[in-house]
This record gives structure tokens, C-alpha cells and sequence, in this order.
């Protein structure tokens, strides 16, 4: 095959569900080896059209397909079942959705065994792809015990293994911590020089992948193209159409667009580059300084002291303050999860003592405890108890009537009589956090609240939060949430509380920054890049 003819070519493509269409008339080509990123609001089809391109769908759900998929000339009917799934590999959004064994090498070896590996190839294949991504030591350990992260990290081994011709990824850094993140991109990045393949990423974090994509296609709100072109044309001159329909864009070309919005910024177009959005900025120091917000200090509503857990939490003490806005943070595997779930009593302590509103957690009758404390799952799947959003939504509340002021807040209003699990990862992310903010809990405890979000409803779920009259305490891999909202941040590394402050001071802890993997919010990054160019003229 000609590097300039299609490997994939999509020929005005439909798929619908019973409740409505979820795009329509979509033709595009994919070029071999080329690295195309899918772009687009919540909800506007991403994830369906990646699942089309392997054949998953419509073969694995109730849904209809109309127009035509080829792969390298041959219409993806022709394909005799599992054939394309070697040749197009794919990491979904939910990772846990794609597992069917109980270890870590065992689920890699399922994937080699299905496509007849020789066992003399597959130990070695095993432990390469394991080597990839980093979880050679978790090579022997029971799936269930791994963190969101991790198993990110075992779904792209899996998919690795086969060594296919096109990779699909859906939002593969979205369980990853900031340092992980940036490891799985250089990861890709290097396989794609060793071993060319065909790239396709839907994704919200855009900073890491764009040195690496040469092409962007873009969907508005319909689901219909919005852009299809090069990387730099997509984040240059169509940048501004981008920020309109609330699509995340690289926090460098965000920047500018404020910037030039401020009138401080003198560049043309925004840049891709730091050092290009630093040079055309009239004041940088001014531009990224940081507006404090204080608020009232009030009086502890959750209290926890020496807290051991499951052998993933060691001597965990915190406060968390009525009226605040609190973030867990720390590498994949750290203890966040097990933490939260224990400040909220869904899983038993092994020593240690926790009081919500000065009655000890163990104390409380469980209808009254969550009454005033509500918990978002990781998963959101794992929360919904009714047949359709509108019900999710109105359940437990005296007046229905709020219930479609609600949806229509969050987007979900035309989705009102879908069934929760129809939703994408995104919406369903939206539902389960919106059926706990109609309720006015005394604390509500998030875990990622803003996973699978564009950028308008990640920046309206942070702004009811921020706003939320009693505490909140997040889970969070986004430095720029934290940065942004949060007034206390505290830092896991295994199981133990390295850090508890302000984000500012957190900032300026370069060793638990470091030892927790996460990454300097854009806004500290680029002012230590301006101290650093002082010094070195200075010079």
C-alpha cells in the first residue's frame, strides 16, 4: 500500500440507537501511519465512531449502521470475526470493560492466545509489553487490586502485545497521573519510531500529544466535522472556533487566546510553544500571577486521625474544613480512592478514627450518614439505580420540577429519557455528579469529577462545586483544577500523607512534587521558566 492512499476510509457513516442518531453522513480517510487526534465536545460521538472503526460496533450493541468502513480496500464485513481486532486494536475509555481474567500477565496472554502466539513467543511478548508501560512488577498481581491507572496501563499492554497495524486510543491518560501521562505519550511516541503504525487518539489532555499528532478532526455539538487539517492550522488560526465550542485546546494556545482577549498578547496567531506565547506577551509576570481568594474559615466538618486501611493506607490524619474545597492528589496506585471511601464509610478501617460532624463515622445510621454525605464513584456506572436520566436525576427529590432545570444546566435534557448506561463516559460522569449536587450535603466527597469533560461542563461542574455552601474533597490528576479552585491540597505517595497545605506552597515542594508524579500547574511552569531565562542573563 502507497503511503498516500487511505488505510481507512469511512464513507458517509450513521450510527443511531433507538432514542436518536448519534452522527450522521461522516466521511473521512485515515492515511497509513499517520497520527490522526478526535476531537470534539462530550457526548458528540468520538468514542462510537472509534468503536465503529474496529467493527465493536454495531456487532456489540443494539445500535444501526449505515454507510461503508474499508481497511486497507476490503469493506470491514469482509473481516471473519476477531481478524480486524488484531490488525485495529483499540484501549477503551473503561479499561475494566475489556478485562476477562484475574491476573495481569494472564489478561495479556488471553489476547496472544487468541490469535494462536507460540507459547516459546509468548512469555517474552508478555514481558515486553508489560516493560512498555511500566508494570513488569505487577506482572503476577490480581486485576481487581490495581488502581484506575494502573489498569489503563494493563488495556494498552494488551492491545501493545499483538502488535497491530492501527491503534485506537479513547482517552488514555484520562486515570493516569500528570507523570504518567507524559511517560504513556513518550511511550507511543518511541513505538511509533521502532514500529510505524496508524495512530488514532480521542483525548482531552492535549499538551503531551501535540509534538506527536499531524492531524486533527474536529466534531461541534451535532457530531458533524467541524475541521479536518493539520495540527498547527487546527490549534492556530482555528483556535478561536475551538475555545467557542467549548473544546479543550493546548493550555499554551488557551493562554494566548486570554492574553489576546486582554489585549496583552501581540503574537498573530497562538502559539504551540512556550517560548513563542512567553516572547509575544507584553507583562508575563503580571499575566500568570495568581489571584488569591481566601474565604472564611469555619469549623471542621470531617476529622481524621491515624487512619490504616486494606495495607494501602499508613497513620493518614487530615481535617477537612466546612466551607473549603479540598484535593486528594498523588501517583497511580497511592491510596486516594481507598482513602475517600473510607471518609465516606464504604469500606471498614483497620485502625484509626474518623468524626463527621463531630460523631464518629461508626456511629452514624447509614440513611442518616448519607443524607448529608454524598460520594461520586470513579465509575459512575456503579452509582445509577433508575432506568432513565430524568428518573436519576428526580430520585429522592420533593420536587420534580427541578429535576429538567437540572438536566438542561448539564446538557443532558435531550438525553432525558435515554437510559443512564446509553450515555458516553462523559455524560455519564456529568449524571453521577449532578444526582449529588441536587442534593445539599453537609460534605460531598468526587473521584475525578471532571473525567471525559470538554471544557464547559468540566469549567460548570468546577464552578458549582467552588460554590457549593458546604465542603467538597475531590480526587484529582488536573494541576490546573487544583491551581484554579482548591484552598487545601493534600498529597498521597503509598498510602502515606507527604504533604498538606495551600496548592502555592505545594508548588514550591519540588521533592514531593516529584515524588507524588505530578506536574506544575501551566501557570507556575511558565514563571519558573521566566525566573530561569532572568537568571541566565543575568548571567
Amino acid at each position: 500500500m502507497s503511503r498516500f492512499e487511505p488505510q481507512i476510509q469511512v464513507e458517509g457513516l450513521g450510527f443511531s440507537y433507538e432514542e436518536g442518531a448519534i452522527f450522521k453522513d461522516l466521511s473521512f480517510s485515515v492515511l497509513k501511519n499517520q497520527s490522526l487526534l478526535l476531537l470534539g465536545p462530550s457526548g458528540s460521538g468520538k468514542s462510537t465512531l472509534a468503536y465503529c472503526l474496529n467493527k465493536l460496533y454495531p456487532e456489540a450493541v443494539d445500535g444501526e449502521l449505515v454507510g461503508s468502513i474499508t481497511f486497507e480496500g476490503r469493506n470491514l464485513d469482509e473481516f471473519k470475526q476477531g481478524e480486524l481486532n488484531q490488525k485495529i486494536g483499540i484501549v477503551f475509555q473503561d479499561p475494566e470493560s475489556q478485562f476477562c481474567m484475574l491476573t495481569v500477565e494472564e489478561e495479556v496472554a488471553f489476547g496472544l492466545e487468541n490469535f494462536h502466539v507460540p507459547r516459546a513467543e509468548m512469555e517474552a511478548k508478555i514481558n515486553h509489553a508489560l516493560k512498555l508501560v511500566g508494570l513488569q512488577a505487577e506482572k503476577k498481581t490480581m486485576i481487581h487490586t490495581l488502581s484506575g491507572g494502573q489498569k489503563q496501563k494493563l488495556a494498552l499492554a494488551c492491545v501493545l502485545a499483538l502488535e497491530p497495524e492501527v491503534i485506537i486510543l479513547d482517552e488514555p491518560t484520562a486515570n493516569l497521573d500528570p507523570q504518567s501521562s507524559s511517560d504513556l505519550v513518550e511511550t507511543i511516541a518511541r513505538l511509533k519510531k521502532e514500529r510505524p503504525f496508524t495512530l488514532i487518539v480521542v483525548e482531552h489532555k492535549l499538551d503531551d500529544w501535540v509534538e506527536l499528532i499531524d492531524r486533527c478532526l474536529v466534531f461541534d455539538s451535532n457530531a458533524s466535522i467541524l475541521f479536518d487539517g493539520s495540527s498547527e492550522q487546527c490549534f492556530g488560526e482555528f483556535a478561536p472556533f475551538l475555545k467557542k465550542e467549548g473544546i479543550w485546546l493546548p493550555k499554551v494556545v488557551e493562554a494566548a487566546l486570554t492574553a489576546k482577549d486582554a489585549g496583552v498578547y501581540k503574537g498573530e496567531k497562538p502559539p504551540l510553544r512556550n517560548h513563542e506565547l512567553l516572547s509575544g506577551l507584553e507583562d508575563p509576570d503580571a499575566f500568570f500571577k495568581k489571584d488569591t481568594k481566601t474565604r472564611s474559615k469555619s469549623k471542621p466538618i470531617l476529622e481524621a486521625s491515624g487512619l490504616y486501611a486494606r495495607g494501602h493506607l499508613k497513620n493518614v490524619s487530615l481535617t477537612i474544613q466546612k466551607g473549603e474545597l479540598t484535593a486528594l492528589v498523588g501517583a497511580n496506585g497511592s491510596g486516594k480512592t481507598t482513602l475517600s471511601k473510607c471518609l465516606a464509610g464504604l469500606i471498614p478501617l483497620t485502625q484509626g478514627e474518623i468524626h463527621f460532624l463531630g460523631v464518629p463515622l461508626s456511629k452514624w445510621k447509614e440513611k442518616d450518614l448519607f443524607q448529608l454525605l454524598g460520594y461520586v464513584f470513579q465509575n459512575p456506572e456503579h452509582q445509577f439505580i433508575t432506568d432513565s436520566v430524568y428518573e436519576e436525576i428526580a430520585f429522592g427529590l420533593e420536587h420534580k420540577s427541578t429535576a429538567l432545570a437540572i438536566l438542561e444546566k448539564i446538557g443532558l435534557k435531550k438525553h432525558a429519557n435515554a437510559h443512564p448506561f446509553s450515555l458516553s463516559q462523559g455524560q455519564k460522569r456529568r449524571l453521577s455528579v449532578a444526582t449529588m449536587l441536587v442534593h445539599d450535603q453537609e460534605l460531598l466527597i468526587l473521584d475525578e469529577p471532571t473525567f471525559g469533560q470538554d471544557a464547559n461542563t468540566a469549567y460548570e461542574i468546577m464552578r458549582v462545586l467552588d460554590e457549593k455552601q458546604g465542603a467538597v474533597l475531590m480526587i484529582t490528576h488536573d494541576m490546573e483544577l487544583v491551581d484554579q479552585y482548591a484552598d487545601t491540597i493534600h498529597v498521597l505517595d503509598e498510602g502515606e500523607l507527604i504533604f498538606s497545605g495551600t496548592p502555592e506552597s505545594l508548588w514550591e515542594k519540588h521533592e514531593v512534587v516529584d515524588r507524588a508524579r505530578l506536574k506544575l500547574p501551566f501557570r507556575k511552569q511558565l514563571l519558573n521558566e521566566i525566573v530561569r531565562r532572568e537568571i541566565h542573563v543575568a548571567q
